[in-house]
């Protein structure tokens, strides 16, 4: 009965505080932004329990163990898991040669307007975190994975940068510079993505 209760209270919690204003989605876009918005929250949620020193998802994606650089890792966690509960965001759905989307490009923003992601075409094409297997290969990550990745941008959520891209130069990444892991948008989203799977 306490377990029921304490998930109903995080899911009561996240939808009456989540706002979100759609530009230019399509009744099927807006539906699959709410899904992964969702997820992405449920994904941070795990994350936040994995900031651990056993934890191979986090030594996979930050490295070997270290204090100072957790610290910043729950920092980050903490704040995105705060902005996608508390923020009212617009998520514009743009057209290719739009808002910087290109044919490799899956969304973008601008780190000093914490309000708005450009949502490019390429982005529907990304697995559907909660229907994905661990086992399944996505190495451009899904479509929650890749909403945590642009609120890491935001200078006032984590101001991350984009050091790396795809799972495995990522996974190297980690394990040749991790202090800068720390600050990969990349490293987060698989960190996530990966607690989430995990915990299924």
């Amino acid at each position: 009965m306490r377990k029921i209760f304490a998930v109903f209270l995080i899911c009561f919690g996240f939808s009456s505080a989540a706002k979100a204003q759609y530009v230019r989605c399509t009744p099927a876009q807006q539906a699959s932004l709410e899904r992964a918005v969702s997820g992405a929250f449920d994904a941070l949620s795990a994350a936040t329990v994995a900031i651990n020193s056993s934890n191979g998802a986090y030594q996979q994606w930050f490295g070997n163990w270290d204090p100072v650089r957790a610290k910043q890792v729950r920092v980050t966690v903490a704040a995105l898991k705060n902005h996608i509960r508390t923020s009212k965001i617009t998520y514009f759905c743009a057209q290719n040669g739009e808002q910087n989307c290109n044919s490799s490009t899956y969304a973008n923003v601008f780190p000093n307007d914490p309000t708005t992601i450009y949502i490019c075409q390429n982005y529907f094409d990304l697995p559907v975190l909660s229907e994905s297997d661990f086992q399944e290969v996505f190495d451009s990550g899904t479509q929650a994975g890749t909403i945590i990745h642009e609120m890491s941008h935001y200078n006032t959520v984590g101001s991350t940068d984009d050091l790396c891209y795809n799972r495995g130069v990522c996974s190297d990444f980690a394990r040749r510079s991790p202090a800068r892991a720390v600050h990969n948008a990349d490293s987060y989203q698989y960190f996530s993505e990966d607690a989430f799977l995990k915990q299924r």
